[in-house]
Formats: C-alpha cells, structure tokens, sequence
C-alpha cells in the first residue's frame, strides 16, 4: 500500500489539508468526515478500502490541518475543486454526519462525478435540527466564550446530551481516537459557523433526483433524530440499501470498523 501524507492544495485562496492511500483498479473513494472531527477518524478505513482502491481523506476547511475560513465558502465547491485538482471521476463519496450531507449535496450538484454513495449517519440539508440540538450548540459556544476551548470540550465530552458521539467506556481505543480528535481545539468551533454557505439544491426535497446507489449505515445507539433522517433518506432515494450496525453510536466506522469495511467492500 503506498502512503501518502500531508498534502495540500489551494482552493478559493485557503490551504486544505488531504492524503491519498492506494493505486488500486477500483474507482476512488473520497472520505468525509463530519462535524468535530477531521481525516484521522479514517484511519481503519484507510487502511483496508487502499489495498484495492485509491482513497482520498481531506480535512474540510476549519478542521484538522486545513485554514481556517476568514470569508463565506461552501464545502461542495471546496470538494468540486478537490476532485478537479485530482483529475478524477467516478468517485465513491463516503460520508459521516455533516460529510454525509456534503456528499448528497455534491451528487445533487454533479451526478456525473459520483458512481455510488455511502452515507454515514447523514445530516441532510433542509431537514430541521430538533430544537434541543439548537440550545445545546448554543450551550457549547457560550461555554467557550466565558470558559476558553478545552473547559468547553471538556463539557461537551462530559455531557449526557453528546454521548452518542462517543464510543463506549468497554470500546477504549475506538474512545480514546474519538477523544483525541475532538480535544484538537481546531476542531470545535473554531471558526464563526455563520461563514458556511448551505448548497443551493434544496437536497430535501430532491433525493429522488439521486441515481447512484447508495449505502446507508445507521447504528441502533445513535440519537434518535440522527436515525430518523437516515430513514428518511432511504424513503426517498430509490437505488438505496439502508444496514443498520449493532450496538454503536454515531461513528460505527470507528466502533465497528472490520464490520463496517465489509459492508462498504461488499456494497462496492
């Protein structure tokens, strides 16, 4: 397997972080991480999806070690210039949380990139946040003001509310990866949210136009807002297989990894 690491390259004048593993026949899979996290969450799909693929992990701009945003910007235009850069196509986007929504925004916005799509616990854009969701996001940035970054990631990490970010007390070194990336004060918060610009293509309501077929993988621990809009996605984009992982959180990729690669091996 060849290793690639710390590359960067320049989209819309910011610096973003990415790596490629792999020289593989397969089509190339591009990882998405999700909100909290950056491309080290990949580590065990690194490792197995590179032997017959090329795989591409990138940080999302304001995470790991890509700049943080100074102006307005789009994560779909800052793949779009990762893929073009990377003269590829036919790509595989694999997707957790908020990169799970990149990705059905990216395939929305140009089908005739994406082969298939993995989608991870999806966010999805247009679909409401419940309200308590809101109020502790809110708790978590106020914390920050008053108290500084790693009193308020302490908190987070502490609360009852948040726990099914994490993986289990019995899964330590799923745990501990998961700590880890979230102590990186780059990734919480670190930049004025208001900044991110939603893509224009009214995803919610325009699943149906997907044609790629598409994996989604919900985990039965995970919070129940988070399992009802992966439902929701499988209702509404025909070519798609929905598999639900045992006794994980949010990350099953981290918590279930052999599991998961499977899955995504079979499913590709």
């Amino acid at each position: 397997m060849s290793m690639t690491v710390d590359n960067y390259y320049k989209a819309n004048n910011i610096s973003l972080h990415y790596s490629v593993n792999g020289s593989g026949s397969g089509n190339p899979i591009v990882l998405i991480h999700g909100n909290f996290m950056d491309s080290r969450i990949w580590e065990y799909q690194i490792e197995d999806l590179s032997i017959e693929n090329k795989v591409i992990a990138y940080d999302l701009r304001g995470y790991g070690k890509s700049d943080i945003p100074r102006s307005s910007f789009s994560h779909v235009e800052d793949l779009k210039s990762l893929i073009d850069y990377l003269d590829i196509n036919d790509v595989t986007l694999v997707g957790s949380s908020l990169g799970g929504s990149i990705a059905i925004d990216f395939a929305l916005k140009h089908p005739n990139l994406v082969q298939k799509l993995v989608l991870i616990a999806p966010a999805l854009t247009g679909y409401k946040y419940p309200f308590r969701l809101n109020i502790e996001v809110m708790q978590n940035l106020l914390t920050k003001k008053m108290k500084g970054s790693q009193a308020a990631i302490e908190k987070f990490i502490a609360s009852p509310y948040w726990e099914y970010m994490f993986p289990s007390q019995e899964n330590k070194v799923a745990r501990d990866m998961v700590l880890d990336i979230i102590r990186d004060e780059k990734n919480f918060y670190s930049w004025n949210p208001s900044l991110y610009r939603p893509a224009d293509v009214n995803s919610i309501n325009r699943l149906s136009n997907i044609k790629a077929p598409t994996l989604i993988v919900l985990s039965d621990r995970d919070k129940e807002f988070n399992i009802k809009v992966g439902n929701y996605i499988h209702e509404n984009i025909k070519k798609s297989k929905k598999l639900v992982i045992a006794d994980c959180g949010h990350l099953p990729f981290v918590e279930r990894p052999q599991e998961f690669n499977r899955m995504v091996l079979d499913f590709l």
